[in-house]
């Protein structure tokens, strides 16, 4: 079954590469690299995201990006298996260092993310993209689709924020928090808040149990630290 992308010249084969994610990624979101290294469908994804035309349709260039950035993430890793960080590779950058070719044009992974999908201006995303590491939102399930994005982009926000993204300690009165807050901190604020502030307010969105508790304030906030160990299964 194929779900063509909007104004895509050469139609990508989204549900091969949602076979990617059912055969090696876990409910976790932990990749199982070494049988991922065998399997040519991610390969030809890649191949023919090099030769897409990049959706006009907001909604659908979103979600073409978002898949674009975390399948060649599978595949960097997939290439240079087994290790133990994608910080092992290109001097520890290989988000700026890497180069890639989609959509007719070269890329590195952060100017996708930085150049691209930030300016989009949906915070949403931080939720949505995966560097391969245990300290990043686990990886999604499924590809990203125009058509389902928003409810996507909320799955996704969901899942980190209960995961690895925030934890709320009401007896202790505390909330620790992702580094990705401090690191992208203004696409999270509203009105001028504090980017701590701002993500209390973003967690509390899913995380209706504790919202009246991260409403309130008073607790103490810190940032987690951030694991770059491998997301291998």
């Amino acid at each position: 079954m194929l779900f063509i992308l909007a104004n895509v010249a050469l139609a990508l084969d989204i549900a091969a590469y949602q076979g990617v994610l059912q055969r090696h990624v876990d409910a976790a979101g932990r990749v199982n690299y070494a049988a991922l290294q065998d399997d040519a469908a991610l390969d030809a994804f890649t191949d023919a995201l090099a030769a897409a035309e990049e959706p006009t349709d907001p909604a659908a260039r979103m979600a073409f990006w978002i898949n674009a950035y975390n399948a060649l993430t599978l595949d960097l890793i997939a290439d240079n298996y087994p290790l133990s960080s994608i910080r092992e590779l290109d001097g520890g950058d290989p988000w700026s260092a890497r180069m890639f070719t989609v959509a007719g044009q070269p890329v590195t992974l952060n100017h996708i993310e930085h150049q691209i999908l930030r300016p989009l201006g949906d915070a949403r995303v931080h939720a949505a993209l995966n560097c391969a590491s245990r300290g990043c939102p686990p990886l999604p399930p499924a590809p990203f689709a125009s058509d389902q994005l928003d409810a996507q982009l909320n799955d996704a926000a969901q899942r980190w924020v209960r995961t690895n993204g925030v934890n709320v300690d009401v007896s202790a009165n505390t909330l620790q928090i992702s580094k990705i807050f401090d690191w992208y901190g203004e696409d999270f604020v509203r009105d001028g808040e504090p980017k701590e502030r701002a993500a209390a307010s973003f967690a509390a969105t899913y995380l209706p149990e504790h919202a009246a508790f991260l409403a309130a304030g008073g607790y103490t906030t810190s940032y987690m630290s951030y694991d770059w160990g491998l997301n291998a299964q």
